[in-house]
């Protein structure tokens, strides 16, 4: 049975942009599923995009073809790119949107083949001349080194910090605000143990630790308690929490943190923790 297609943009909703591309599809034979993942990345925002990928990929079966346009360097020398991992494709300009996703196991290949893109491209609509066929090929099974070559350079941006700086203390930053004005941290991964919390960044920027959290510091200094819910914050004020990525959030009870706190992204913050005993941490490890 043939996966899904999934699509991520920055195209909006207002043009045909979108819907070009689902023709294309169809055209190139592809008339298996559709999942429109979002079309609403800031224009341009590669990191936004990446973080999304790395967010949603989890929760799709194996098959699964993402294609990805947020592309601001369209029409450039950026090579496009076919990147398989964990039984998975994802179809995109190589210019690090992939990046949260790669793995030693990964493999690249290069979007050459004319037979996988329409016979004219123009310089400003690559995911209706390359991106789109190329998916299309990728979703049916065509074999990744029909595309071009292999990539073994990928552009990659460079992983949110999350470090310890202290025995006591993880400094990362706002990422960005999400629809609802919750601030996504870079700090976390945050999973529950019988005693206090197991700390795994992300990315693998550092090792795991056992810690109990004694709260987070936010971009201007005040520290604020890490909660269970948003019905714990207090009207009109921000606290931070563990959101269902595992990653800590700076939130607002009913409200947007971002409208009360003018963060928007990019802002230091900090993870005050008292490392667990070797006997607590010997626990919290799975």
């Amino acid at each position: 049975m043939t996966g899904p297609v999934v699509m991520l943009t920055d195209f909006g909703a207002l043009d045909p942009y979108v819907g070009i591309m689902h023709g294309v599809l169809l055209q190139r034979g592809f008339n298996g599923p559709v999942v429109h993942l979002s079309h609403h990345i800031p224009p341009g925002d590669v990191a936004r995009a990446a973080f999304v990928l790395w967010q949603s990929a989890p929760f799709f079966p194996p098959g699964s073809v993402f294609l990805v346009v947020v592309d601001p360097g369209v029409g450039t020398q950026r090579r496009g790119m076919l990147l398989e991992v964990h039984g998975q494709r994802f179809v995109g300009p190589d210019n690090g949107v992939f990046s949260y996703l790669l793995t030693p196991q990964a493999a690249m290949w290069e979007l050459r083949n004319p037979a996988y893109r329409l016979p004219q491209t123009s310089t400003t609509f690559h995911g209706r001349d390359i991106f789109a066929p190329a998916a299309a090929h990728a979703a049916l099974g065509a074999a990744g080194h029909t595309f071009g070559p292999p990539i073994l350079d990928p552009v990659t941006l460079p992983p949110p910090p999350c470090r310890f700086v202290a025995p006591n203390r993880v400094e990362g930053r706002i990422l960005h605000a999400d629809h609802f004005g919750n601030l996504i941290t870079s700090l976390g991964r945050l999973r529950p143990r019988p005693q206090g919390w197991r700390l795994e960044p992300w990315l693998n920027q550092d090792a795991p630790r056992a810690v109990q959290v004694e709260g987070v510091v936010l971009p201007d200094g005040r520290r604020v308690p890490l909660v269970r819910t948003f019905a714990d914050v207090p009207e009109g004020q921000v606290a931070a929490l563990v959101g269902s990525t595992g990653l800590v959030e700076i939130v607002a009870n009913r409200a947007s943190a971002a409208a009360l706190t003018g963060w928007q992204g990019g802002e230091a913050v900090a993870l005050q923790v008292t490392p667990l005993p070797p006997d607590e941490a010997a626990e919290a490890e799975p």
